[in-house]
């Protein structure tokens, strides 16, 4: 709780640190990366989208600022996230291992791979391909053919085999 009004108190500084709405704190301070936590770009390179020339030096060290604010905005809101979702690879109790699991299990049926996982959970790609196998969670829909002449008509009904007239092999 007390986190989520630090990231609100930090989302209400940086909306306010321009009160004019000459730069918004959310598309004009530049491209940010956020494994690395940086702007891609310094501010000297940054272009104003009204004028397309570069920034005073006033508005560059506000933008300095802004930056400043919106990477701390960012912490902060990686923080809340690995409080909501503390996953050690040793889950002991029942309650984190069944919570792991329907984790684990979740990931693998949206079609994602164990190294993409990995770095989603803290478990290492060997330990993931021990404890659940892909084959398990990935299901292939059953087939559906239409007919345009039924379509035309407005009849909607599906098939799921191919009658032997149509000369169309799947």
């Amino acid at each position: 709780m007390v986190l989520a009004m630090k990231i609100n108190n930090l989302y209400e500084q940086l909306i306010n640190s321009e009160p004019m709405g000459f730069i918004d704190p959310l598309t004009d301070l530049g491209e940010f990366d956020i494994y690395q936590m940086k702007f891609k770009e310094p501010v000297r390179h940054l272009k104003n989208k009204y004028s397309d020339q570069p920034y005073s030096l006033h508005w560059q060290n506000k933008i300095e600022e802004m930056r400043s604010l919106f990477i701390e905005y960012q912490k902060s809101l990686r923080e809340e996230v690995e409080e909501e979702i503390i996953i050690s690879s040793r889950a002991r109790r029942a309650e984190n291992k069944e919570y792991l699991n329907e984790i684990v299990h979740t990931y693998l049926k949206l079609g994602f791979k164990f190294p993409e996982i990995e770095k989603r959970v803290s478990l290492s790609v060997k330990r993931l391909r021990n404890q659940w196998n892909r084959r398990d969670h990935i299901s292939s829909h059953k087939i559906v053919i239409l007919f345009k002449d039924n379509l035309k008509n407005d009849y909607y009904d599906s098939k799921d085999y191919l009658p032997k007239n149509s000369g169309l092999k799947l």
